[in-house]
């Protein structure tokens, strides 16, 4: 019996494609996408219920405006505007904390009746004089811890450091009504210099991280306001041993949830002194890690946790490919079981989420789209059960989303 050449190269090809394809099937599948979920947006503007971006037309303003998750509200600090503003997870305004000299008459809010038993809803909006919202931070009980700054004439000059210390933290009660201001010694204390963010641990303790000029200071209170903890960090007394061609910087300091212990981030940038470096890019690194400080003891732990290292990018320009070194993750925040939610630049609009347990070990992996190319601003965290959450605006509207992060670590 003859066989027919075309048969046998058509078997043959068949054959072939069934092994390509069951070769894929074997191949490792890439990281999957978390998908995120507006909660709700917000249009521009100077009523109770809008989000003002802009000083004047086509301008951003320097002023901190951010968000934060507490128990399903969304506290949305406008420093532009000098208000507060408290949401729903649906987008229903349920509060409003304002300054009256910046902002118009709530006309769909009237005022709280702050005599009422706190069994009462606190519905409404509070007028106060704000000078210059900052960083904000919520506690179990609602309580509402604001930074903002204080009149000219009671700033502190330290011309030691070369700061000026003009930042306090008011504190009001779920009804708006102010309970007095924290400074540096607790209670009624001296102004802060500038505070970088604002923590709330457990048992409703604050801790107030500050950036001087050449350090970090950090402050930690009881619910009540009393100093528990100070510490001041440079990059001089740092948990790293000299290394030649290693240079530790100290890029920021997150506290643990549950205990008093910090987190150290520090970045170790390893430059080749080889005059022939340029040509091999990938010989220079960056290292993050997080280190752990006792501030009972105020002594080191024994052990860091190393963020994984992130593949450089291949640009093509024309018939030759150059690597380019990727920067290192950020550490958006560390969970109440102590779980590191790192971030990092993957390409144009697109990020790559990475979950770490207390021992370093990656836990859960996740790219996430954040088209940056279309935002004016951004501002991301981690809520303390591990959800990853932010205040995004483009040139129409501010949006409130999250990506439900914490559900990654369910499926272990």
């Amino acid at each position: 019996m003859s066989i027919h050449p075309r048969r046998v190269l058509s078997a043959f090809l068949l054959a072939a494609g069934i092994s390509v394809l069951l070769l894929a099937g074997c191949q490792k599948k890439g990281i999957e996408e978390i998908v995120s979920s507006e909660l709700f947006s917000l249009t521009f503007g100077k009523m109770e219920d809008q989000v003002d971006l802009f000083q004047f037309e086509a301008a951003k303003v320097v002023r901190k405006n951010t968000v934060c998750m507490r128990d399903g509200w969304f506290y949305v600090a406008n420093g532009n505007a000098g208000k507060i503003m408290v949401f729903s997870s649906y987008g229903d305004l349920i509060f409003l904390l304002y300054n009256p000299h910046t902002n118009p008459v709530p006309t769909v809010l009237g005022p709280v009746d702050q005599n009422a038993g706190n069994e009462v809803s606190t519905r409404g909006s509070v007028a106060y004089p704000f000078v210059d919202i900052g960083e904000i931070a919520v506690a179990s009980d609602k309580t509402l811890y604001v930074e903002d700054a204080v009149p000219q004439a009671k700033e502190v000059k330290d011309s030691e450091r070369g700061v000026v210390q003009s930042r306090v933290i008011l504190r009001f009660d779920r009804k708006g009504r102010p309970l007095g201001y924290i400074g540096q010694e607790g209670i009624g204390g001296t102004p802060f210099p500038y505070v970088s963010a604002l923590h709330v641990a457990a048992g409703d303790q604050l801790v107030v991280v500050c950036r001087l000029p050449e350090a970090w200071e950090v402050f930690w209170y009881s619910r009540e306001g009393v100093l528990l903890h100070q510490v001041e960090l440079d990059n001089n007394n740092l948990p790293i041993q000299p290394v030649k061609g290693v240079t530790p910087v100290l890029v920021n300091i997150l506290p643990d949830l549950q205990s008093p212990l910090l987190y150290l981030v520090i970045y170790s940038y390893r430059v080749s002194t080889d005059p022939g470096a340029a040509e091999t890019p990938a010989q220079d690194s960056v290292v993050g890690r997080a280190y752990r400080l006792d501030l009972r003891t105020g002594q080191y732990g024994s052990s860091f946790v190393e963020f994984p290292q992130n593949p450089p990018r291949k640009e093509k320009s024309g018939l030759k490919t150059t690597e380019i070194p990727s920067p290192p993750s950020e550490l958006v925040g560390v969970s109440s079981n102590g779980y590191f939610y790192l971030l990092a630049y993957t390409d144009t609009n697109l990020y790559t989420l990475t979950i770490l347990d207390p021992a370093g070990k990656v836990r859960a992996q996740r790219h996430m789209v954040i088209e940056d190319s279309e935002l004016i601003y951004r501002d991301t965290h981690l809520s303390s059960t591990g959800i990853v959450y932010g205040l995004l605006a483009d040139r129409t509207r501010a949006h409130v989303s999250w990506w439900r992060s914490d559900m990654l670590l369910n499926r272990e």
